[in-house]
């Protein structure tokens, strides 16, 4: 499958921060891919240096097998979709969407008929004649994605687009998302500090941490097989065996992963441990439950609710729980 984005050995600085230390990256056209990080990790910078807003200190940057490394953001095939919106208050939502084409001389019918098609595309025809000082928070990120999306480019860029948004608006605007990338075929890159957005939309993700790519993989692979303690913690809770719990527990040495879902309460695995319950807390569906191990790790499982709260673990009790030796990881 061909690439629309490959980078070489990309490197940034602002002074003396490291922002960007040797990434290399490819992702595939029509692939709807994510870089996920905390603050500070160099994922938006990465961003910005595709996009043209920033040029690297050394590197190459392709788009579509052509090196634009210095070329300036106007001449690149992409857009980008930005958290604060950036649209115009005193345009109304068919100006706004329009504008881009106006800038490169589309001549007034086909704008106006783009314009239409990719208000269409998020659901937003009737709102043509809003500003967007009388629309939602969702309408208005609807009407920047219609602004990227009108010029059909190579690849869209979205800039935690999602973060403004109350929780069940994101829910719905991620479903939306990936419907609209997979009936545009173009190439997504959104970047994240949210692990469950990137989990849920991704084809393919990328863990940043300090200007550097720790681990890429499909979310399976990255939820199930963390490359290191790092990604274990920071992608959904995680549970770490260290030296001295690993060796009483596992018989082996090093750090070990297991995600809290595949420890279960009572004895029916081949891997058996014991604890006093620290925390129990009731969320809905389940129940988040920890204990503190004899060796000083603490565990989370979580326990479906099917039966009733009289059924939970009681607090400062001893748990005994257990789960199957193929779902830990070595991670340090």
């Amino acid at each position: 499958m061909r690439n629309a984005i490959v980078l070489t050995d990309l490197r940034k600085n602002f002074g003396e921060v490291q922002a960007v230390a040797g990434v290399n990256l490819e992702i595939a056209d029509g692939e709807f891919f994510a870089m996920l990080g905390p603050s500070g990790s160099g994922k938006t910078t990465v961003l910005r240096l595709i996009a043209g807003f920033e040029i690297p200190d050394s590197g190459k940057i392709e788009i579509a097998g052509v090196d634009v490394s210095d070329t300036p953001p106007f001449n690149r095939d992409v857009n980008t979709v930005f958290q604060d919106y950036a649209l115009f208050p005193h345009m109304t939502v068919q100006k706004n969407v329009e504008y881009g084409l106006r800038v490169k001389g589309v001549a007034k019918a086909e704008r106006e008929a783009r314009a239409l098609k990719a208000l269409e595309r998020v659901k937003l025809i009737g709102y043509e004649n809003r500003k967007p000082s009388q629309l939602s928070g969702g309408q208005r990120q609807r009407v920047a994605l219609a602004r990227a999306i009108v010029n059909e480019p190579k690849v869209l860029l979205l800039d935690e687009p999602l973060g403004a948004l109350d929780l069940k608006l994101r829910h719905e605007m991620q479903k939306e998302l990936k419907e609209l990338q997979g009936a545009l075929g173009i190439t997504f890159i959104f970047v994240t500090h949210d692990q469950e957005e990137a989990l849920t939309m991704a084809d393919r993700i990328a863990v940043f941490n300090d200007g550097q790519i720790i681990q890429i993989g499909t979310p399976i692979e990255i939820y199930e097989k963390p490359a290191n303690e790092f990604v274990a913690g920071f992608v959904g809770i995680s549970n770490l065996l260290h030296e001295a719990a690993s060796k009483a527990i596992l018989g082996k040495t090093g750090t070990f992963s297991i995600r809290p879902e595949k420890i279960k309460i009572g004895s029916a695995f081949d891997r058996k441990a014991s604890g006093i319950v620290t925390q129990v807390q009731f969320i809905g569906s389940f129940t988040r439950v920890d204990i503190e191990l004899s060796q000083g790790d603490r565990l989370t499982l979580l326990k479906e609710n099917d039966g009733t709260s009289e059924s939970n673990p009681v607090l400062g009790s001893t748990l005994n729980i257990s789960w199957d030796s193929k779902y830990e990881f070595l991670v340090g």
